[in-house]
């Protein structure tokens, strides 16, 4: 409570045409992940989804936290004559905090690029052998995207993203979003 009262003091002492530039907003998304683990062989796709929370702090920062599923990738591992193929399943998720960039371009669209940290955990499991896994690990999140305002305050987001997971070699997500958007002032 105390910590919540403290961020509202701050921000009455905002100026007011930066507090009236100024927005809570919040999304939710589905899209495309892709990633490969070069030694392994390993490269698969899958649908990934991601929810979103930031502040923005008058037209060109903000600060977003998020929850990002990436889905669960499978590939052939192995397929030995005279026996079962072997399958490896991942199944990533994890939570992220950035710091966001932005730029309008005019009054309904605005360029945006992000930076952050990506705290994920990820389960491996071997089929047809059923132990799992898991790996978890802190890592780096970056990416671009534009911002278009529909009708009032809900907009659309679409961003690319890149995480720099240790494990992989490259790991990609690509998501379409549906933001609403509360201005502190108007």
């Amino acid at each position: 409570m105390t910590r919540l009262l403290l961020a509202l003091l701050i921000l009455t002492m905002v100026p007011p045409t930066l507090r009236a530039e100024s927005e809570i907003y919040g999304g939710a998304g589905i899209g495309y992940s892709t990633f490969s683990v070069d030694p392994a062989g390993f490269e698969d796709s899958g649908l990934a989804t991601r929810q979103f929370l930031g502040l923005r702090y008058g037209k060109f920062a903000a600060v977003e936290v998020g929850y990002l599923n990436f889905g669960t990738a499978s590939d052939l591992v192995a397929d030995p004559p005279g026996s079962a193929p072997i399958n490896e399943r991942i199944k990533t998720w994890g939570y992220d905090l950035s710091l966001v960039g932005r730029y309008p371009l005019n009054e309904e669209l605005a360029a945006f690029g992000k930076l952050g940290v990506i705290r994920w955990d990820s389960e491996a499991t071997l089929e047809p052998v059923a132990l799992p896994n898991k790996t978890s690990g802190d890592d780096l999140i970056y990416g671009v995207g534009l911002d278009f305002r529909g009708s009032g305050r809900v907009r659309i987001r679409v961003e690319a993203e890149l995480v720099d997971i240790a494990f992989a070699n490259s790991w990609w997500v690509l998501t379409t979003s549906i933001m609403y958007g509360i201005p502190f002032a108007r």
